[in-house]
């Protein structure tokens, strides 16, 4: 029997809005070290070892824990070409599970970019992504394996037609299937086009305006398909030599051709402030009012309203630690997408502490631990759940 959580992210690439503390945790454990001058392509292993006090995030008493390993091995690749540069990094992962054997899998990731430039005037990125990896059990709960196969292509341009003016274009293609089902409801392709204008300051900071329409289509749900129109304005400032602002924020209106009384039209905003306390500290604070998707039939949307806070301290040249505190508050609005389905009333309320120590014996050596706490707090007593887990991971590149 299989239970699956209808996602509330946020933003076209709703899945990625908010990472479980564990994968955030695991994202800076595998962080590349610093290129060595010269190199091109560089190797590496992985390996590590996980625990999760409620691996299928149920609510209690059913919660199970279990602990896993996972090892990788992959190369990066770092080339310049005059005034063009490749990045690529190839890995390939195999997890194994103590208790929940079934959910072993073997995944692989890849990622491409080629940042581009023609004179002084033209620069870009052409680039994709591809993730085949188990589901992350907040979006999938069931005692068959689910694999989640992820894939992103894009291209983007600018022009910089005067010394203090820029304009910009981006066109980003999205892929999502499972291996599940044939005909999976949650899978979906999402077409995205922003055209945009920069005002750039003689400081390096920038102000701009960027227009963006997107397609998203359900091929086993038509339904949930959609077309998306957004207007917003964005700032990168450089405050002060320590202090760094990001801002982006507008309108976003959202029509159904099967179903037009699910039509949305909101506001949504980030804003997102770095700080450089001293050499060895930084603080990074996040604060966000945005439109989530849900492919939930009673619910049009989520509307999702968050703080988040980080910091890093660089102990000593070897060892650092991080700590990570992320709150969201999930509305979902009370409109049904089909006759028959009384509208959600559901409210959630999302929460995630992680804190990490890593340490570096070498340059090209790391190792990494770190402790984490999930809950998730609703209306809706079958999506209620907590859990605590830790992680201790490596990474040696040759």
């Amino acid at each position: 029997m299989t239970y699956q959580r209808k996602k509330s992210g946020s933003g076209p690439y709703a899945h990625f809005a908010v990472m479980p503390v564990v994968m955030i945790a695991g994202a800076l454990t595998c962080a590349p070290a610093s290129a060595i001058d010269g190199d091109t392509f560089t190797p590496y292993v992985t390996y590590g070892v996980y625990y999760d006090a409620n691996l299928l995030r149920l609510p209690e008493p059913a919660a199970q824990s279990d602990r896993w390993t996972r090892a990788a091995v992959g190369i990066r690749m770092d080339k310049e070409l005059g005034r063009q540069r490749i990045t690529a990094d190839l890995s390939a992962n195999q997890s194994n599970y103590d208790n929940f054997g079934q959910y072993d899998n073997d995944g692989k990731d890849l990622l491409a970019n080629w940042k581009w430039a023609l004179g002084n005037q033209f620069s870009g990125n052409v680039g994709t992504s591809y993730s085949d990896d188990l589901t992350p059990f907040d979006d999938y709960k069931g005692l068959e394996r689910s694999m989640r196969i992820q894939q992103k292509n894009y291209v983007d341009g600018s022009w910089r037609f005067h010394p203090s003016w820029q304009l910009n274009a981006a066109y980003n293609r999205f892929d999502l299937r499972y291996d599940t089902q044939a005909q999976n409801p949650s899978e979906r392709k999402l077409d995205m086009t922003d055209i945009g204008i920069d005002y750039l300051a003689k400081s390096g900071n920038k102000i701009g305006l960027v227009a963006r329409h997107i397609e998203g289509d359900y091929p086993y749900a038509d339904i949930n398909s959609y077309e998306q129109n957004e207007l917003k304005g964005k700032v990168d400032w450089q405050l002060t030599g320590k202090t760094y602002l990001q801002f982006l924020g507008g309108w976003a209106k959202r029509e159904y051709a099967s179903n037009p009384q699910r039509d949305s039209s909101v506001p949504s905003a980030r804003l997102t402030a770095y700080w450089k306390a001293t050499g060895k500290t930084a603080f990074s604070l996040g604060v966000w009012r945005e439109l989530g998707a849900t492919d939930d039939l009673a619910a049009n949307y989520a509307r999702n309203q968050g703080v988040s806070l980080g910091s890093t301290w660089d102990a000593t040249s070897k060892i650092s630690v991080d700590g990570l505190i992320l709150t969201e508050k999930r509305d979902y609005n009370g409109v049904a997408v089909i006759a028959g389905i009384a509208p959600s009333n559901r409210d959630d309320r999302y929460n995630n502490a992680v804190i990490g120590l890593t340490y570096k014996p070498t340059l090209h050596w790391r190792i990494r631990a770190s402790v984490y706490r999930t809950t998730l707090d609703s209306n809706v007593a079958s999506a209620t759940y907590k859990t605590n887990g830790a992680l201790l991971t490596t990474r040696y590149e040759f």
